[in-house]
């Protein structure tokens, strides 16, 4: 009966068995929604796949015109289309392929893990579901198991798709198909930046990532996807950590993930600050995940003894640039990348404010100014970062006043959002005018100071903002 309820839930499927009958042609429905269906999880659902026996094109054409919808073409050789509907608000996805083989048997063994080879014959009015591969044992035993070790070799990305499921299933992937995807691990290569990032998403979006994750570095999959983990994992660090740099990253997305769990879920504001799209489907919480990932990554460029300490100075700055080409090959959004690069680069930054037993206004300002809206996501990553730090020097005082400040500052920041904002004093043609300047990066430098000393009270009048001007212009002149 419950099948049922799901099979209510594809609009005009009904229409798609009528037209079947009509073409006298079989047509399946395969694929996700068959399996969540088995496990009773509550989702909406947008798309639907459909294997079709012959003559796609025809049966697309007609059930296009049918619902006043347009198809498009996804591989006319393969005979793959995609019919797409708006209905009340929602869009759906239809899709369908030319089965492949002789019979749909030989369709299913094509497909990437016994879970995804469940379908249904449009055609059989009991709506029977057919089973050739035991998938409904595999849901049962909450295991990935994949149909045959070729299908990871014919497209790699299916490598990461097993940890997808992984993720979102709390599943656990059977040995065998573990072995085959540590086996064809470095095909991963030739999978695009692009197909590889919606992968690694979905694993972020799930609540225990790092239990994923630690899975595909044990098996040194993820060294395929970011390839300086590498040399991060050689990398030891000094008496205030009691994990090299590689483990620390890991452990750090693990804290972030328990902080999460146990207390910023519950926070409305912080809640809503990690859950906004930065793109379409992809949220803030997802690229700070990364960053747990990532934030150290300059520490094997940077490592040094000096005075017989380790130190790794500038490493936020290499890890910066690193991040820039790595987005470049995971084919991140401009404003991803952006954040990801503010997130690596100012992550030291709360722990040096942290230093002082009561920050100075002008500090926090600074801070808030330079990190922009990343600044309580920096935060958050420096409280998953000193919680994965606990070797032997550091200093449990100092990192429960690291935790009050830091806390501190995200109240502050979120109630500074709720003011309105002030008003401009004076704008840049004020400057040039009053002092015959023309335009030069020293009005831009005129003007942040201005409204640095306007934000913290220091100053409110066109006069108070002129004397501050003319500081930073005899500064200037000085240095120069």
């Amino acid at each position: 009966m419950y099948l049922n309820d799901y099979l209510k839930k594809i609009p005009y499927l009904s229409l798609l068995s009528l037209l079947a009958k009509k073409q006298k042609i079989n047509v399946w429905l395969v694929g996700g929604i068959l399996r969540d269906a088995q496990l009773r999880r509550k989702k909406e659902f947008l798309d639907f796949d459909f294997c079709v026996e012959k003559n796609v094109f025809s049966f697309v054409k007609d059930f296009s015109k049918k619902i006043s919808s347009k198809y498009i073409i996804l591989d006319e050789r393969q005979g793959s289309f995609r019919v797409i509907v708006k209905r009340n608000s929602k869009v759906y996805t239809y899709d369908f392929t030319r089965i492949r083989g002789r019979d749909l048997c030989e369709d299913l063994i094509l497909r990437d893990f016994s879970i995804n080879t469940l379908a249904i014959n449009l055609n059989d009015k009991k709506k029977k579901i057919i089973d050739y591969f035991g998938a409904r044992g595999d849901l049962k035993r909450k295991t990935i198991r994949a149909i045959k070790e070729k299908v990871l070799f014919d497209d790699p990305l299916r490598i990461l798709r097993g940890f997808t499921f992984t993720a979102q299933y709390n599943f656990t992937i059977e040995p065998s198909t573990l072995k085959a995807m540590a086996k064809y691990k470095k095909f991963l290569h030739n999978v695009s930046g692009e197909r590889v990032t919606e992968e690694l998403f979905k694993i972020f979006a799930s609540d225990y990532s790092y239990k994923v994750f630690m899975l595909m570095d044990r098996l040194k999959i993820i060294d395929e996807i970011i390839p300086y983990i590498q040399k991060s994992r050689a990398v030891s660090q000094g008496p205030y950590h009691h994990l090299g740099v590689w483990k620390h990253s890991l452990e750090t997305l693990r804290k972030f993930e328990l902080l999460y769990q146990r207390r910023f879920r519950n926070n409305k504001d912080i809640f809503t600050y990690l859950h906004e799209e930065l793109v379409q489907a992809r949220k803030r919480i997802q690229i700070i995940k990364l960053a747990c990932l990532l934030h150290d990554i300059g520490k094997p460029f940077a490592k040094k003894r000096l005075r017989k300490k380790t130190i790794f100075h500038t490493h936020e700055k290499i890890g910066r640039d690193l991040v820039e080409k790595l987005s470049c090959r995971l084919r991140l959004s401009f404003r991803e990348k952006e954040v990801l690069k503010r997130l690596v680069y100012w992550h030291l930054r709360p722990g040096y404010l942290a230093d002082q037993k009561v920050p100075s206004q002008r500090a926090i300002y600074r801070f808030f100014r330079d990190t922009e809206t990343e600044g309580v996501g920096v935060i958050l990553l420096s409280l998953a970062d000193w919680r994965a730090t606990r070797g032997p020097l550091v200093d449990e005082r100092k990192r429960a006043r690291h935790e009050r400040v830091m806390l501190k500052l995200i109240e502050h920041y979120f109630r500074q959002k709720t003011k309105i904002p002030l008003p401009k004093i004076i704008d840049g043609y004020d400057v040039m005018r009053k002092f015959n300047l023309s335009p030069s990066p020293i009005i831009g430098q005129i003007l942040r100071k201005v409204k640095e000393e306007q934000a913290l009270g220091k100053i409110s009048t066109k006069g108070e903002a002129y004397k501050v001007a003319r500081k930073v212009i005899v500064k200037k002149r000085i240095e120069s």
